[in-house]
């Protein structure tokens, strides 16, 4: 009995962090967008993330395709984000204050579908289609080895996310390499400079946070398919999560390049459930799970705080091969000016 409690730990430990990490990963590249793009702490990803789950529960226990599932739910989230940045835009809230006015209004939607499903907003994964058990039926399908059958759910959640991460993470990466996602990048870096060249900082804040409201959908749908359920509590402490998992990817990874930036938010996703897990050791019944997420927030800070002191202490010399080109990689505006001008130059005579 020990050696198979050891051996269930040991597999908890490994598989669990990594789903949940490659799940979630995709809501903090979306908190990451509102956060470090745009400047905005996003408080809504709490309300939206438990009314996509509880909505994402209700539609595949009516046998709606997973897939379209996933779209609705990404839909939704963008509305959310849209209706976010218009009460910042047109009624003059404070961001922080529109993302809590949305959270309010999507929980208090999660409440009023609780209510409806009488508390049970739940369905049989193994009744129902989901993204993730389809693949788990492609690898079992004909094979009666039973601990083959048992692991082959576990490779299906991890498959199917990690695809669908990736997938995410390099279309923003590509994304953000055009010109109007440098105009959002702009926009979010320095607004008095974006609107001297043109760019509608109103208009790339709608399109940023609708970005950010359908990878919080997504992230949330597929949350839902993975737990065979949806609570009001899901999203409680998420965008504590996602700070702690950007932060931690930063520390880890670097924040040279708009491209590690983004990587920071898979790197620290994955780790930080680690980190989690091994907390959790030591608290088997999650009473202190909380407090533990708090504190790991405080001693990320605390430790960026510690490296920032530090590089400033005791600078690098600069390299001989350094210049000011490798300065102007991670500015938004450079990038917009040289991508309209290659843009003018290369097709067009008259500009």
């Amino acid at each position: 009995m020990i050696i198979l409690d050891t051996i269930t730990t040991l597999r908890n430990f490994a598989i669990n962090p990594l789903v949940n990490g490659l799940i979630l990963g995709v809501m903090v590249i979306g908190v990451f967008l509102s956060f470090r793009v745009l400047n905005i702490a996003d408080l809504s990803v709490e309300g939206i993330l438990p009314m996509v789950t509880m909505l994402t529960a209700v539609l595949i226990g009516a046998d709606v395709n997973p897939w379209l599932t996933l779209l609705i739910c990404m839909g939704i989230g963008a509305i959310c984000g849209v209706l976010n940045a218009l009460l910042t835009i047109y009624l003059k809230t404070p961001p922080l204050l529109s993302g809590i006015i949305v959270m309010a209004l999507t929980f208090g939607i999660a409440i009023m579908i609780n209510s409806l499903k009488a508390g049970q907003a739940s369905f049989s994964p193994s009744d129902h289609l989901t993204a993730f058990n389809w693949l788990k039926n492609l690898l079992s399908s004909g094979s009666t080895d039973r601990i083959w059958n048992f692991y082959a759910s576990y490779l299906s959640y991890i498959l199917v996310a990690l695809v669908l991460l990736l997938a995410v993470w390099f279309t923003l990466y590509f994304f953000f390499g055009t010109e109007l996602g440098m105009s959002i990048r702009a926009a979010g870096k320095n607004q008095a400079m974006s609107l001297a060249n043109g760019i509608s900082v109103h208009k790339m804040s709608i399109i940023a946070l609708a970005i950010s409201g359908a990878l919080i959908g997504l992230s949330g749908s597929l949350y839902g398919q993975h737990n065979g359920m949806g609570l009001p509590t899901d999203g409680q402490g998420m965008i504590v999560i996602a700070l702690s998992s950007l932060f931690l990817g930063e520390m880890i990874v670097g924040t040279k390049s708009f491209k590690r930036s983004m990587l920071s938010a898979l790197v620290g996703s994955l780790a930080y459930w680690y980190i989690i897990q091994a907390l959790m050791l030591l608290d088997d019944k999650g009473y202190m799970l909380s407090i533990y997420k708090a504190l790991l927030l405080v001693v990320i800070i605390a430790l960026q705080l510690l490296i920032a002191f530090i590089k400033k202490k005791f600078p690098r010399k600069p390299q001989a091969n350094s210049s000011s080109k490798s300065k102007k990689e991670g500015d938004p505006l450079s990038d917009l000016r040289v991508s309209v001008v290659r843009h003018c130059l290369g097709e067009r005579t008259v500009c």
